[in-house]
């Protein structure tokens, strides 16, 4: 395989180490969001209980970097892969332009979502 070095990447190096950390940062988060909401709760929680926890700034604030930090880590890991296999610099373009789209669009869906669930009424 002849493989162009001159259309790859120079921060490949760069994109390894985020891609190692963002997997930290999200386990951390994902751990703390059990321990908190689900192994140290009482009980079975009621709808209200759990609209209750979900309008709170520190859970709207996890799940915000949750978010941030998956689509980082996802989409990051998809451009790796297109490094990798994919060496024309005309669909490296297209391709990146593509990834980019899509994380801002789920990353708007995502916030949308964050946002309703805390303006939730919970007496409803």
């Amino acid at each position: 395989m002849n493989k162009n070095f001159k259309e790859t990447s120079k921060t490949g190096a760069i994109a390894w180490l985020l891609q190692r950390i963002s997997a930290v940062v999200l386990f951390v988060i994902l751990m703390t969001h059990f321990l908190l909401y689900h192994f140290i709760s009482k009980g079975t929680p009621s709808w209200n209980e759990v609209i209750a926890k979900m309008q709170s700034p520190w859970f709207n604030l996890m799940q915000f970097l949750f978010l941030v930090t998956a689509l980082y880590h996802g989409l990051n890991g998809v451009w790796m892969v297109v490094e990798d296999y994919f060496h024309c610099r005309c669909w490296r373009i297209a391709i990146f332009s593509l990834i980019w789209l899509v994380g801002l669009c789920l990353l708007f869906i995502g916030t949308f979502t964050i946002i309703k669930v805390a303006n939730l009424n919970p007496g409803v």
